[in-house]
């Protein structure tokens, strides 16, 4: 019972991510966002929230990143993830850095290094 239970619970920690992503990709509006994942998802309003605010500070900036690092400074994929890694730790520290471009937020992320 606890097994399936903490299985349900990566199943839908999975789907709400996945669905955040999505929408956030797509452009949709951020209350639409939260709507959806409570409507589709039977997210709570904080479940909701807390998804959004992880998708819009932290994993969307670091997935432009990596696609940053991997396409157009040509980095291999081991070394785009060490980077990525990073990136998602000084964005939880720092929200204000992910409203930089991926080229801005690749300067500061090394720039913290020296």
């Amino acid at each position: 019972m606890y097994l399936g239970s903490l299985e349900e619970r990566r199943a839908r920690s999975n789907e709400i991510k996945l669905v955040t992503a999505a929408l956030y990709e797509a452009k949709v509006k951020d209350e639409e966002i939260l709507r959806v994942l409570m409507k589709v998802c039977y997210a709570d309003r904080e479940e909701a929230t807390n998804a959004f605010r992880k998708e819009k500070f932290m994993l969307y900036p670091c997935r432009e990143l990596y696609q940053y690092m991997i396409l157009e400074k040509g980095f291999e994929e081991h070394d785009a993830v060490f980077i990525y890694n990073k990136a998602k730790r000084a964005l939880a520290d720092n929200r204000e850095l992910s409203k930089l471009s991926p080229a801005k937020l690749f300067d500061a992320i090394n720039k913290g290094n020296k």
